[in-house]
Parts: structure tokens; sequence; C-alpha cells
């Protein structure tokens, strides 16, 4: 899970949890103001239903007076006299609807089940009512009354479910815009994250000079763009040191490489005679371990030249005349070890590019494949031109990559297998060349392999449809590797 969509959890839920506890609160500071209202409404009307119903010392008292035409046909009302159980008045509800007998000045909320006959059409459909019942003692012309009065509790029961209903859809609203407010506001936060992370990724050893923009503030984000600042300073300084090192060091071999095997040339033809036979093979073994450290420091300046560059100078190349050129030159190194070479090339295939280089590349690729081979073997080598783009592919038979080795093979002194390197004078740096030379020219190059049966390396180049009209395909050598 992203840190943006973490802090839009976390702030939304923070936000859900106190809007649900305002609302909790909110909730049951509004359901006690109802039962007040209707506390007190009972409570006035027990005294108007009492005053309206019972006459005074004056009037006549010759029994109860039930259904007075004045009373309030909406509520359930008893009256007796303080001490006595006989009802003075009645309410037509009351009438119908039994209720139990409450204790003067207490209340009660209850349940009562209605006869078919007095369901009310504006109440439930059900026949269980809920009731609000309270009972007073109302003192009347000198003498104490106990009125009990019950209100029915429908309409109160229908208001508080749309405030719930009301307080629940505004807490799902609520959270609903916290949670946009919260994603928004998280990537206005996280938006300089987000663009170190792009910088970053497009730095590479090529451009360690790119830096991290500072804001002008003193907050984390430009503590961090300091940091990762100084971290890329320190990188860009071991870098430079290390390439400079390899360079100076390859460019100071040179000379006295070059000393060693002038002085091995001329002391073996003239001194041969002379010398043991033992003497005679440790001379020829100094030999070729010169000229093996001779191509490869040669290699050395030249992947240290190629890091340099950031592009090449276009020009007119033929590839297919390269490609021919070389696929002739190692078919006889083939042939001499009994590997079959096989070669197809379009006749027209022109690119911009550097020839030199370009005949570097493939001539390392096309070297390995010889190198790398089997007594009996086959090279097959092919180019597939399209509008945009031309592959080669360079296969070859012979011991093949580990599929866990192929992502190491274009890496500086790369050798699988050591002990065969060295008997066939390999570097470890052709392919690492290679690539580098393939990057500068906007293509990719890429291995396959199956262990103990075959290899394929493929490139791919831009290719611009009658950039050039013509171009002479020269006759040259092969560069050195």
């Amino acid at each position: 899970m992203t840190v943006k969509k973490r802090i839009t959890l976390f702030v939304a839920g923070t936000g859900l949890i106190t809007s649900l506890l305002f609302s909790v609160v909110v909730f049951l500071e509004l359901i006690e103001q109802p039962f007040e209202v209707m506390d007190s409404d009972l409570e006035e009307e027990a005294v108007r239903a009492l005053r309206m119903n019972i006459p005074n010392r004056t009037g006549t008292e010759s029994g109860p007076m039930i259904h007075r035409k004045n009373e309030t046909g909406s509520y359930w009302i008893t009256i007796r006299e303080q001490g006595s159980d006989r009802v003075l008045f009645r309410s037509q509800m009351a009438e119908r609807i039994m209720l139990p007998t409450l204790e003067p000045g207490s209340g009660d909320t209850t349940i009562a089940v209605l006869p078919p006959e007095s369901i009310d059409p504006g109440w439930s459909r059900h026949r269980k009512v809920t009731f609000r019942v309270r009972s007073f003692k109302v003192p009347f012309d000198g003498k104490n009354f106990d009125v009990q009065i019950g209100r029915s509790m429908e309409k109160l029961n229908e208001e508080i479910w749309e405030l719930v209903f009301t307080l629940a859809a505004g807490l799902l609203f609520s959270s609903l815009a916290l949670i946009v407010i919260s994603h928004l506001v998280a990537g206005r936060i996280l938006k300089p994250i987000g663009a170190m992370k792009d910088l970053t990724r497009k730095i590479t050893e090529k451009n360690l000079d790119q830096r991290i923009p500072v804001g002008p503030g003193q907050d984390e984000f430009n503590d961090l763009a300091i940091t990762i600042n100084r971290m890329l300073d320190r990188l860009q300084y071991s870098f430079i040191r290390q390439r400079n090192f390899l360079f100076d060091t390859s460019h100071e071999l040179k000379t006295p490489l070059t000393t060693m095997r002038l002085a091995i040339d001329e002391i073996y033809p003239s001194h041969i005679p002379s010398l043991p036979h033992d003497s005679c093979q440790s001379l020829l073994r100094i030999q070729e371990q010169v000229l093996r450290m001779e191509r490869l420091v040669k290699d050395m300046l030249n992947l240290s030249a190629l890091e340099i560059l950031d592009t090449v100078t276009p020009e007119p190349v033929h590839l297919s005349g390269i490609m021919t050129f070389l696929a002739d030159d190692y078919r006889f190194l083939a042939t001499a070890q009994n590997i079959h070479m096989d070669a197809h090339f379009p006749d027209d295939i022109i690119i911009a590019g550097d020839k030199e280089k370009l005949t570097r590349t493939f001539s390392n690729i096309l070297d390995n494949a010889v190198r790398y081979n089997v007594d009996g073997g086959r090279i097959d080598v092919a180019c597939i031109q399209s509008d945009d783009r031309v592959t080669i592919t360079v296969s070859n038979s012979g011991p093949g990559v580990a599929e866990s080795e192929i992502d190491k093979v274009f890496h500086q002194f790369y050798r699988q297998e050591k002990s065969r390197s060295l008997q066939t004078g390999g570097s470890g740096l052709g392919l690492t060349i290679a690539k580098r030379i393939i990057e500068l020219h906007g293509g990719s190059i890429k291995m396959e392999s199956e262990q103990g049966i075959w290899t394929r390396v493929t490139v791919q180049l831009p290719i611009k449809q009658g950039l050039f009209r013509s171009v002479e395909i020269p006759r040259y050598r092969l560069p050195e590797k």
C-alpha cells in the first residue's frame, strides 16, 4: 500500500471516528429534548384536563364525569381523587386502551396492545403502540388529585428514526468528503516526494551532475532533498575517481606492455636456437600473456572513452556492408574450428551512426559466437528490417549461459567460465563495450540462452528510410577489438 493511501485512510479513519463520537453526543442530546418537551406537555395537559373536567365546590359531584366534549382526544387521561381508587374522569382513549397504573409523581414508557377497532390511522399499522405515561399530583379547589396522562409516541419514534437516518446520512457524506479531501491533501503533501522520485529515476551514471531542487523553506522535504544531493555529490566524486583511475591506469600500462612485447619479439626469433626448450615455451607463454594484457588495456581505454560520450556523431552507415564484411572475415575463423556459419542480410540497410563503433560492436559479438562454440557447431546471423528499426540476431550452438547469469553478461569483466575464458583470451569487456555503443545509437541489445544448447544475441537499431540516397560501401580492414 502506498504512503498516499495510508495517509488517506489514516486521516479518513480519524475523521470518521471523531464524527461518529460527535454524532453520538449530538444524538443523545437531541433525543433527550423530545422527552422533556413531551413530559412538559403532558404536565400542562394534565392540569388543563383537571380544570376542565372536574367541577369546583359550587358544582355538582354526583359521579365521575366522563367524555366531556372539551377534552383532547389524542391523550390517555384518568383522574382520581388522592387516596381514592374511584375514577372521576376517564378520556375516550382511556376507555379503549388499558395502561398500567403508575405511582403519583412517576413516569414510564410502555407498550400497549390495541384492540382492532381502536387503531388510529395515524399510528403504526401494528397493534402494539408505545405510550409515554406520567402521573402527577395536581391540587385543585383545595383538594389533591392524581392525574395519570399518556400520549402515543408513534410520531416521536418517527422523528427519532428520521434523526438517526439524518445523522447516518450526514456521517456517510462527511466520511466520503473527508476521504476525497484527505486524498487530495495527501497528494499535495507528497507532491515533492513524487518530484524527487521522478528526478532520481532519471539520474544514472551518465548524468550524475543533476541535482534535486531545494525550496526556500526549512521543512523535512528540503532536508531530504539536501541529503540526497549530498549523497549524489559523493557518488559523482567516487564515480569520477574510479573512471579516472581506470583510464590513468590503462594509459600507464600501455607503454610498458608495448615495450615488453617489442622486447619479446626481438628476443624470441634471434635467440631461439640457443635457448632451451623449456625457456622457449616460457617465453611463448609470456608473449601470449603480454598480448592479452595489451588487448585488455585497449578495451579498458575504449570503454573509458565511451563512458564519457553522451551521443555519437551520425553519419551514413551501410549496415549491410559492415555485416557482410564481418561475416566473410569470421567465416574463415569459424571454418578453421569446424563451425558452420550461415549469414543473410538485405542489400540496402542504411542507418545514421558511427561506422567504426558499430563495426567494433558486431565484431565483438561475432568473436564471442566463434570463441564460445563447440566443435562441429554452427552460427546463424540474420538481419530483419522493419519500418522504423533493424534487428540483427547472432545465434550459436555452445555451452550457453545459465538463466540466472544472463543479466550479468553485459557487466564489466564478467566471464561465466573463468578457465575457458583464459584459454580463449577473453577480457570480459567485449559485450560491455558493445552494449554501450548500441545505447549511444539509441538501440537495445539483449541475450537469450538455453544452457548447453544455444545462445542468441539480439540487437535493435533505429532506422530512417530514405535518409541517405546512396552510400558507397568502403573496403576496410577489421579494426582491432
